[in-house]
């Protein structure tokens, strides 16, 4: 194995196990406590589906399910992301994509080497204040494709996750929804009004789709199906 082999799998192994993250919970703003709080205790072997899914167990809305013998699909754009996740999770399936509505060559805008806000919005990129640290090429594919050609084929979403910085929309329009209609569905938002959060088209779409609006954590908006059988008293 080369040094620059090597290097890279000291690297893989520190950002796996030894990055570190508050003990009290995993995701970035408590999602995770929330989602706990409200999940049926009975709730096993669930299927999750986490989109920019960035760190194992850092910043993530499924790590904790994890640990409670759920099993899914983790995607990211970023390859060093997912070498993190077949180390912590080889049981899950790990897809390096990035996810849209329809096939496409993107430009990948990273801002560290492994960092959040990674985007192929050249917009959110431009707004954001950190210089561009890397740029890479990327072929986009829909949700369903990807979740089509796993395991998991034809079989209900218990949770999906999305951060896909500025195009959350698109990633939600890539799923069929007849097929794979998720019970819980956390997406993100960086607006601070609850009214022009109503009057997003993501947020019409997920209403006309049947969902309810649970819940607002951080940059999180938490939506459920009614009666999805998961959470309690909701």
């Amino acid at each position: 194995m080369s040094l620059s082999a090597l290097l890279e799998k000291a690297y893989i192994l520190r950002k796996t196990y030894l990055t570190r993250h508050t003990r009290r919970h995993h995701s970035q703003f408590g999602e995770d406590v929330v989602i706990n709080d409200w999940l049926d205790k009975h709730a096993k072997d669930g299927f999750y589906v986490d989109v920019g899914c960035y760190h194992p167990s850092k910043f993530s809305n499924t790590c904790f399910l994890h640990k409670r013998g759920w099993r899914g699909i983790n995607i990211d754009m970023d390859a060093i992301k997912i070498k993190c996740f077949e180390l912590a999770r080889p049981d899950d399936t790990n897809v390096n994509t990035a996810v849209s509505d329809r096939h496409e060559n993107v430009t990948v805008y990273n801002f560290s080497r492994y960092g959040l806000g990674s985007t192929i919005d050249p917009d959110v990129a431009k707004n954001t204040p950190m210089p561009v640290y890397s740029e890479t090429t990327i072929k986009t594919r829909p949700l369903t494709e990807i979740i089509d050609a796993s395991e998991f084929k034809d079989r209900q979403i218990d949770l999906l996750t999305i951060d896909a910085e500025g195009h959350d929309f698109n990633v939600i329009k890539s799923l069929d929804m007849a097929r794979y209609l998720p019970k819980i569905l956390l997406t993100e938002t960086h607006l601070t009004n609850l009214h022009e959060i109503l009057e997003l088209p993501m947020h019409i779409y997920l209403e006309e789709q049947g969902y309810h609006f649970l819940n607002w954590v951080g940059f999180t908006l938490i939506y459920a199906q009614p009666d999805n059988g998961l959470l309690t008293n909701r």
